[in-house]
């Protein structure tokens, strides 16, 4: 077992987390408000969802890609 792979996995599934709920807010037209003063606005979660999603997909495809088969010729 890669240990490496294993942390991809994981983060993996908190990139894709995190994706949906930007799709939702996206979607719902929900707008947050950071510390008062920085405004999600529908936008900033349509490309965070894009972004985490993109993220997602490459650590998947990392994460869980089979080793290249090894091809040994006897004779």
């Amino acid at each position: 077992m890669n240990r490496l792979k294993e942390v991809a996995k994981f983060l993996c599934g908190a990139e894709a987390f995190h994706a949906f709920i930007h799709t939702y807010f996206w979607l719902s037209g929900t707008t947050v408000h950071i510390f008062g003063w920085f405004a999600e606005t529908p936008t900033v979660h349509m490309w965070g969802a894009i972004v985490n999603a993109v993220v997602s997909l490459i650590l998947g495809i990392y994460a869980w890609r089979a080793p290249p088969m090894q091809t040994t010729f006897r004779r």
